[in-house]
């Protein structure tokens, strides 16, 4: 489910307990922030493997020079 975080979000300690009103907590939106940023990653490895595969493109190597470090914030 999408978290939409508004610019009170957070305001006055709201939305980091359970008792926030509806609105997604802290944590939800952190979790959704993760998902998003490993999706990214994940397609975004997919891209420099399709070009290192593409007869066109000659003496390139997108997967190595373009590797991405260790994702730093992960789920628990």
């Amino acid at each position: 489910m999408a978290t939409v975080v508004k610019k009170e979000f957070a305001e006055g300690g709201a939305n980091i307990t359970d008792s926030h009103g509806g609105e997604a907590r802290l944590a939800e939106a952190l979790r959704d922030g993760i998902d998003d940023t490993t999706d990214l990653r994940t397609q975004f490895a997919a891209l420099l493997a399709k070009l290192d595969a593409d007869t066109g493109v000659n003496d390139t190597d997108y997967a190595s020079g373009l590797a991405l470090s260790t994702q730093k914030l992960t789920k628990g």
